[in-house]
């Protein structure tokens, strides 16, 4: 980050932000819902990939990591647990 550009800094601002704020909830410093951190992880998926969007740019690499050879990835979630399975 030291040595990107104005739009890698700001790329990485966002992304720690992001990151943050899941990491906020995961820790019990902020609250809210289930659905409401899968979507918090969901932005820090989009902003990894504005994140390296930004960087490849800058160094002047060919090609993207978003778009149709790389399709938006979602999250690998485990199946819902059931009550039995977690002693309550």
């Amino acid at each position: 980050m030291l040595l990107g550009g104005d739009e890698v800094v700001e790329a990485a601002h966002e992304l720690n932000a992001a990151a943050l704020a899941v990491d906020w909830q995961a820790t019990g410093k902020t609250t809210g819902t289930l659905e409401e951190w899968r979507e918090r992880d969901r932005v820090v998926f989009r902003e990894v990939n504005q994140f390296h969007e930004a960087a490849r740019v800058d160094l002047g690499v060919q090609g993207k990591v978003t778009g149709d050879n790389h399709p938006e990835r979602d999250l690998l979630l485990p199946s819902a647990r059931r009550d039995s399975e977690t002693g309550t």
